[in-house]
This record gives C-alpha cells, structure tokens and sequence, in this order.
C-alpha cells in the first residue's frame, strides 16, 4: 500500500525468521529478490561471524549498544534515499532486543530512536512485536505507553481446538471502541482470516488484564 517494508531481527537466525514468516504467507526470500523488502538482522550480527550475501539484507560491524542507533540510521537513512519516506518497520520483537541489551538500556536506546524517527521518517510506520512472558510488567507499561496503538493476543486450548484471540486496547482514533476478534491461519493464499466477536464473556485472563 505505498510502503516499504523493514524488519528488524533482534530474535531469530536470518533462515529461523524466513521459516516463521512462510508460515504466516510472507515469502521474505522473494520479496528480497525483488527489491520490494529489507531486513537488518541485529541477531546475526551480533552472534554469527557468517552473514548471508543476499540483497536487501543489511548487517552491523559492530552491534553494541553504544552504537547500534547511528548504525541503524544509516541503513534507513539509505533506504529512505532509495525507497521514499514511507517506511513500514517492524521489530521482531521487542523482548529479543530487551533481552540483548537489558529491559533499562532498550528503553533508553528506544526512546532516543522514535523520538529521531519521528523527525526524519515522520510517514513511516512502526510495529513492535513483544511476547509478554519474557519482558516485566513495567517494560509492557513501557511499551504500551509508547505506542499509538496496541493489541493483545493469546491463545487458548479449547474443546474446539486451538483458539487464537486478538483484543485491541488502545487506538488514537477518536471512535475507538474496544474489541475482540478470532485470528484463523488456513491455507490458501491468503493465510490470515480475521473476525470480529461479540461475545462479552471473551474477556482476557486476569492475569492478562495489566
């Protein structure tokens, strides 16, 4: 829809993060090819002395977080010069980078980064996957707090199967009501099926209510 798409991988091996992403329709290796997407793989640079040879995919000497931001901005302000303002930038995940650089220096070296973000890619996009379970209470706070937008989701085993629900529980949209929805991965073409729910006893766990 008019963006360029760039993802952040701060939790995975460069093939463990095409594999998740073929699962869910994302053909990440032929976006690549095509010129149409880019990866900066913070987990291979940090961990791996092998980096893949593969256009579009972008690597750090060194990925230290004294000076992991002015690295980073290079490489976006790189893409932005070939690709336009718009930029579609997703981290996978948020808890991968807390658990790189410590829960306090991630906010830190987060904060400085949306703050420079929103004066130079102010059309960009910014999407943060974070898998509560591994990240405190205060960090979710954190994130949530930080974000225009938020969504919650979980699973359930049911008698049905296995039941994947999605709540939103924030949006700066001034008719925003909350909500709950069921997320399907089929097969097919298109793989993610979304529907709205209106039963109210779909309420979060307690102890997913922070």
């Amino acid at each position: 829809m008019g963006y360029f798409p760039v993802i952040s991988n701060y939790s995975s091996s460069f093939n463990g993060l095409v594999r998740r992403a073929r699962s869910v329709g994302l053909d990440i290796m032929a976006e690549l090819k095509e010129g149409r997407m880019a990866v900066i793989d913070i987990f291979g640079s940090r961990y791996s002395s092998i980096h893949m040879d593969i256009p579009g995919v972008f690597y750090l000497e060194h990925a230290e977080p004294e000076i992991i931001n002015p690295k980073i901005s290079q490489i976006y302000s790189k893409l932005i010069e070939e690709n336009g303002p718009k930029l579609f930038r997703m981290v996978y995940t948020l808890d991968g980078v807390a658990v790189m650089f410590d829960e306090l220096r991630t906010i830190k070296l987060w904060n400085h980064k949306v703050a420079e973000r929103s004066v130079k890619a102010p059309e960009s996009v910014l999407l943060m996957a974070l898998n509560s379970d591994v990240v405190s209470r205060r960090f979710i706070a954190w994130t949530i707090n930080l974000s225009d937008y938020a969504i919650l989701a979980t699973s359930k085993v049911t008698e049905e199967g296995i039941k994947e629900l999605l709540y939103t529980v924030k949006s700066i949209s001034a008719d925003f009501e909350p909500g709950v929805y069921s997320l399907k991965v089929r097969k097919g073409e298109e793989r993610m099926h979304i529907e709205k729910l209106s039963s109210p006893e779909l309420r979060p766990p307690a102890e997913e209510q922070r």
